[in-house]
């Protein structure tokens, strides 16, 4: 299980997430889906660790 908890990730003035919440569970085939710019990118790479969020937290749980 993967816990996403009050995720935010800023670059200088622009809010690319803000507070997300979010649970992906073991076994399940999920998707997310915007428009262009909407974060869903930044909060991949933030899920792999490849960029910092600004505040929240990530938690995996095995």
């Amino acid at each position: 299980m993967i816990q996403l908890t009050h995720l935010s990730k800023r670059f200088g003035d622009k809010i690319a997430v803000n507070d997300l919440n979010m649970i992906l569970e073991p076994g399940k085939v999920m998707g997310l889906i915007g428009q262009n710019g909407a974060g869903k990118t930044t909060t991949f790479r933030m899920i792999l660790n490849f960029i910092v969020p600004t505040s929240g937290t990530i938690t995996w749980d095995n």
